[in-house]
């Protein structure tokens, strides 16, 4: 009777082998086709999106804004083992989303910028509309200016020495504006005294709340550049410094 038992559990450990192997051999099912042609074209008219923007182009800004959040959307979708030419192409779609990451950084400063300029703008009862909208207007341009250049500095000090060598940009192009609130503040009213009374500025401007909004923004633009994998080496900072840092912009 023990022999039969240890015949019975013999086979049934052979079909449970033999059902583990086949399940094993069985390869995955193909990634939905639905799915997978829509990557392709999210993939390939993104690319040619990121590969033809420059700083300053607004025409295409929407159509890149929703390339980018179509990708968000099927990345986070994508099907569990593909295959490796599926694999491949699901890797480029994740380099893609950096760039349109750091691209994203670029384009929307000037909210950011209009944000920290409209936080620090004093309603003066004495001043007319127009003249409050003029002010108004500099200030963003001022903001936008020292966010940029601040996080860009930041952006340089957080970049290997391999990749400050391969970035091969003339000694001017990383001499940026000091990070702290005193230099931010001393810049933004070198660039507003040329138009504004400084007297009126006083007045008008919360310099505190003014310089401490650029350089929160301006940390914040670094530290998210500071993340994501663009190639095997190399992150959104690296990207963000080569096309929008660099003097000119590339």
């Amino acid at each position: 009777m023990f022999r039969s038992l240890r015949i019975i559990a013999a086979l049934v450990a052979a079909l449970l082998c033999a059902l583990t192997l086949g399940a094993a051999a069985v390869p995955p099912p193909p990634p939905n086709p639905v799915w997978l042609r829509s990557f392709e074209r999210v993939l390939s008219r993104g690319t040619q999106l990121a590969d033809t923007y420059r700083p300053g182009q607004t025409a295409t800004l929407s159509e890149l804004a929703e390339q980018k959040s179509r990708l968000d959307e099927l990345l986070s979708a994508v099907p569990a083992d593909p295959p490796e030419q599926v694999a491949a192409a699901i890797a480029r779609g994740q380099r893609l989303a950096e760039r349109l990451a750091a691209i994203d950084v670029w384009w929307t400063l000037d909210d950011d910028a209009a944000a920290v300029a409209d936080a620090a703008l004093v309603p003066l009862r004495d001043t007319t509309l127009e003249t409050q909208t003029a002010l108004r207007s500099d200030m963003r341009k001022v903001a936008r200016g020292v966010i940029e250049d601040v996080a860009c500095g930041e952006v340089w000090t957080r970049l290997t020495n391999d990749q400050k060598e391969r970035l091969n940009v003339p000694l001017e192009s990383h001499d940026h504006l000091k990070n702290t609130q005193e230099a931010i503040e001393g810049q933004a009213r070198s660039v507003l005294t040329e138009k504004w009374y400084p007297q009126f500025l006083n007045r008008a401007i919360s310099w505190y709340t003014y310089a401490a909004g650029i350089h929160k923004k301006a940390f914040e633009v670094a530290e998210f550049l500071e993340g994501g994998q663009f190639t095997s080496t190399d992150g959104r900072a690296f990207y963000y410094y080569f096309h929008y840092c660099a003097k000119p912009p590339r």
